[in-house]
């Protein structure tokens, strides 16, 4: 009997955890149980229509709306759920209506009500880092309860072990983490929710203490740009984590089907940050920029003359930053327009086939400055010292200022023939 049971929690895990690679990309949409009606959880079922459409291998819910929107994951192509089982007031911070003046915490659904609501496994918190240690006793005797009940029905049990208190501080908090970890696999964790440590070097720490337990990080903070969230997933899985749970970066993003394209092409397809941030464009492109997201920081100009010279100087960067703190600010990037290649007298400019950037014969340039003047963005830069002719060439198809700008106000786009 208990060998059939152990069957049916690896069969469910197994809808969670994609059997190919051992990965899985989970979409946290239990907000509201929290938090209330917050950004992307106050209509959550417009929100889920467009998170499934983005084929996430589970979506996170709280019970009442693994109810509600149980019609949404009917079919085969449909996520996996997994129900969150415990209600706590601990994120309840001073920006929400009613802050927590202590931490509250409940059971709020059992493993068999979960599995009666169609989840393939249940999230339960596990904090570590308060005064009053009969309240991680306490926790702790709950998690025991729940891991006992979850191998007597086969349902994949996933802890999340988050430092909170007032003995949490900066210096230890990796260490804290590490130790709940530790302690969420030793009580019989079949998956772990963890925060990100920062770095790669300090969360391999505490992939190694799961010790084989699937480890899926957690997003909790909101990225400012899609590569930052990208690259915090590159670096996990880069040291053995397995996937991610992410809400709000998911929930709150203008597009969740595109976000978790480019989430899905990290965990599962192993794409690299890179090949995500410029779109996997290989023919014909150009640079068009978003000037409402540029703060004037000038790294697109640093990044590309240290690129192209070895050396940081704005002025001979490719594109132009216009405008001084605190903006509005303007980028001038070339659009290629090609009015420089028909004004130069030599022939010395002409259009790159595949990409369809400017190139430039240095053997027939005169330096005579024609293509300067006649430069609708005027990003054409005539280098004496060297002395040769600068324009934009994509950086031969993966634009530096595309993946280094904070802010996403730089991107690249497909040019179609014709």
């Amino acid at each position: 009997m208990e060998v059939s049971l152990m069957v049916g929690k690896e069969l469910r895990l197994s809808r969670i955890l994609d059997p190919e690679d051992g990965r899985a990309v989970v979409v946290a949409a239990d907000h509201g149980f929290m938090l209330g009606p917050i950004p992307g959880a106050d209509r959550l079922a417009d929100t889920l229509r467009r998170v499934i459409a983005g084929k996430p291998d589970a979506v996170l819910l709280s019970p009442g709306q693994a109810i509600n929107m149980h019609d949404l994951f009917l079919g085969r192509d449909k996520p996996a759920i997994l129900i969150r089982v415990d209600w706590t007031s601990a994120f309840r911070d001073r920006t929400y209506p009613l802050p927590a003046r202590t931490v509250a915490f409940s059971l709020s659904c059992t493993p068999r009500k979960a599995v009666k609501l169609g989840a393939q496994g249940i999230v339960s918190y596990f904090f570590v880092g308060y005064e009053d240690e009969e309240f991680e006793a306490m926790q702790y005797e709950m998690l025991a309860r729940l891991s006992r009940e979850c191998d007597e029905i086969g349902l994949p049990f996933v802890v999340e072990p988050v430092p909170m208190g007032p003995r949490v501080t900066k210096a230890n908090r990796t260490d804290l983490i590490v130790m709940s970890v530790r302690m969420a696999t030793e009580i019989g964790a079949d998956m772990l929710k963890v925060p990100y440590t920062g770095d790669p070097e300090s969360f391999k720490r505490v992939v190694d203490t799961a010790y084989g337990t699937p480890v899926l990080i957690l997003g909790g903070y909101r990225a400012l740009t899609m590569k930052d969230m990208l690259e915090v997933i590159e670096e996990a899985l880069e040291v053995g984590a397995r996937g991610v749970v992410f809400g709000r970066n998911v929930i709150q993003s203008p597009d969740p089907a595109r976000t978790l394209e480019a989430i899905r092409a990290i965990v599962h397809e192993g794409k690299s940050v890179r090949d995500v941030v410029l779109g996997g464009i290989k023919g014909r492109m150009r640079l068009v920029v978003d000037n409402s997201k540029c703060t004037g920081c000038g790294i697109c100009e640093m990044i590309c003359s240290f690129m192209h010279e070895g050396f940081v100087d704005a002025g001979l960067a490719r594109l132009r930053v216009e405008g001084s703190w605190p903006g509005p600010f303007s980028i001038k990037v070339c659009i290629q327009c090609t009015k420089c290649v028909n004004a130069c007298p030599t022939g010395a400019l002409e259009r790159d086939e595949k990409l369809g950037y400017i190139k430039v014969d240095s053997s027939k340039c005169t330096l005579c400055g024609e293509c300067v003047e006649v430069c609708p963005n005027q990003v054409i830069i005539l280098n004496k010292a060297k002395p040769h002719v600068l324009i934009c060439d994509l950086c031969g198809g993966l634009p530096e200022c595309v993946y280094w700008c904070p802010r996403d106000a730089i991107r690249v786009m497909e040019v179609r023939a014709g």
